[in-house]
């Protein structure tokens, strides 16, 4: 066939010249025998390391048969690939580790958010050789994905991914404190202190596993009508390197640009590429002021809410007033409590993304 004929011309043409050590390869899709599309894939993208949360019940074989198909797509375009499924939460860290000893220049976390954060967690533990990481969006949360532009199908995802390129990037970092002792963990998304972490912390597994998301407004409802956002003491840093101090119910670090469903139209000035994030203070526990921030954002009207401040920061210290008891949560993953600490990390990680060139 003429399309194979093509495939093996190009192959044979790289390999004299060479060009596979190069950022920029080809690949071949056939078509219907009557033509071929050309795609550009990365050849330094060899050895690839899938790594998914198994779901409960029916959910587990629909997923795992995802994450055969993803691998099976990663081989055909010459790649060795293979599928890791975490054993427990947290997990992921370790796993991603063993991934880079094991050779493997491509980590994919095959998941939502969290899943994401514990492979960034377990890179940004590695002192050399990081293996550049990514995401394919399976799980419940997928701010990431949705920011990098891909696609929520998964295998339309892992297609993408063979075009994406590694970019150097510097996560948060956030501190708090966990169990008599300080917790250390890097994210990308946002981090927050108060109000959402409370949420996540007081809404019961069985409310999530009934009510999906749903389930956090529900929460959001009741913690309203009992008057309990408490607040809180922040300081933070301008851009000038000027320091302040409010009292609020809520701090979130937010690196994403692009966000999803109702969120559409949100611009709060962030990017994973800035070193800096965006800022958002609610010096009110009043729910209404809290809805009418979110109708301002999500009609990117973008109008002025009373006590709600949107500012540009790369460090914020968060520490109790009158409750000590005052959560955080970084990647929507619930953490330690106040005192907490958001800023910029000083080493950074390799993050498959798009080329906007």
């Amino acid at each position: 066939m003429a399309t194979d004929f093509i495939a093996q011309l190009l192959d044979l043409l790289f390999e004299a010249l060479s060009f596979r050590d190069l950022w920029l390869g080809f690949g071949v899709i056939l078509g219907d025998g009557s033509h071929a599309t050309i795609i550009f894939i990365s050849p330094l993208m060899k050895k690839v390391c899938l790594i998914y949360n198994l779901a409960s019940g029916q959910r587990r074989e629909q997923r795992t048969r995802q994450v055969s198909r993803i691998a099976d797509l990663f081989r055909q375009n010459g790649m060795q690939a293979e599928a890791w499924a975490t054993t427990h939460a947290g997990s992921a860290v370790q796993q991603t580790q063993d991934a880079a000893a094991a050779g493997f220049d491509t980590v994919l976390a095959c998941g939502g958010d969290g899943t994401f954060n514990e492979v960034l967690n377990g890179v940004m533990q590695i002192e050399s050789a990081k293996p550049a990481i990514g995401v394919v969006p399976l799980g419940s949360g997928n701010l990431l994905a949705t920011d990098l532009r891909l696609h929520s199908d998964p295998v339309a995802a892992a297609r993408a991914l063979l075009q994406y390129k590694p970019r150097e990037i510097y996560p948060g970092v956030i501190t708090s404190e966990f169990k008599d002792r300080t917790d250390r963990r890097y994210f990308v998304v946002a981090a927050g202190v108060g109000s959402d972490a409370q949420l996540m912390y007081r809404t019961a597994a069985e409310s999530k596993e009934r009510f999906g998301r749903n389930a956090y407004f529900l929460e959001m409802a009741r913690m309203a009508a009992h008057g309990q956002f408490p607040m809180f003491e922040v300081e933070w840093e301008d851009q000038a390197g000027q320091r302040h101090k409010e009292k609020i119910t809520l701090a979130m670090a937010i690196r994403a640009r692009h966000f999803p469903g109702l969120l559409h139209f949100v611009n709060l000035g962030s990017s994973l590429s800035s070193n800096h994030y965006a800022l958002l203070l609610f010096r009110t526990g009043n729910i209404l002021h809290f809805a009418n921030y979110f109708a301002s954002v999500a009609s990117g009207l973008n109008w002025k809410v009373p006590k709600v401040d949107l500012v540009i920061s790369k460090w914020f210290r968060s520490t109790a007033l009158d409750d000590p008891k005052i959560h955080s949560q970084a990647d929507g993953e619930l953490l330690g409590r106040v005192p907490a600490e958001v800023s910029i990390a000083e080493k950074s990680f390799s993050l498959l993304m798009k080329d906007e060139r």
